[in-house]
C-alpha cells in the first residue's frame, strides 16, 4: 500500500540562463529516477524566473528516497549539476494528507 507514502521537493537554484540546459540535463537521468527502487512519481516544475527548477516526487519511504539520493551521490550528480547551480539544494519531506 502506499499508505506511508511520501512527497519531496527538490529545488535546484539555477545560475542565470541555465534553465533549459538544466531542463535537457535532468532529462537524461529522470527515467533513471522513476526506474528507482521506491519511487513512484516524479513531475518537474520550471520556475517563471527563468532560473529555478522544483521536482515533486513521491516516493514509498523518506529511507528509500535517501537510499536514491546517496546512489545518486554516489553515481557523480554533483558534479553533473555543480555547472548550473547558484545554491545549494534544498529537500524538503513531506507526510501526504488525505484532505
Amino acid at each position: 500500500s502506499n499508505s506511508m507514502s511520501i512527497k519531496v521537493s527538490v529545488e535546484f537554484s539555477l545560475q542565470a540562463g541555465k534553465q533549459k540546459k538544466f531542463l535537457d540535463v535532468l532529462g537524461n537521468v529522470l527515467s533513471d529516477t522513476r526506474a528507482y527502487y521506491g519511487c513512484i512519481k516524479v513531475e518537474t516544475y520550471a520556475g517563471d524566473n527563468g532560473s529555478s527548477i522544483i521536482l515533486i516526487e513521491e516516493c514509498g519511504s523518506k529511507e528509500q528516497q535517501q537510499a536514491y539520493f546517496q546512489w545518486r551521490v554516489d553515481t557523480g550528480i554533483i558534479d553533473a549539476i555543480g555547472p548550473f547551480i547558484s545554491a545549494p539544494t534544498g529537500v524538503k519531506y513531506y507526510a501526504i494528507r488525505s484532505e
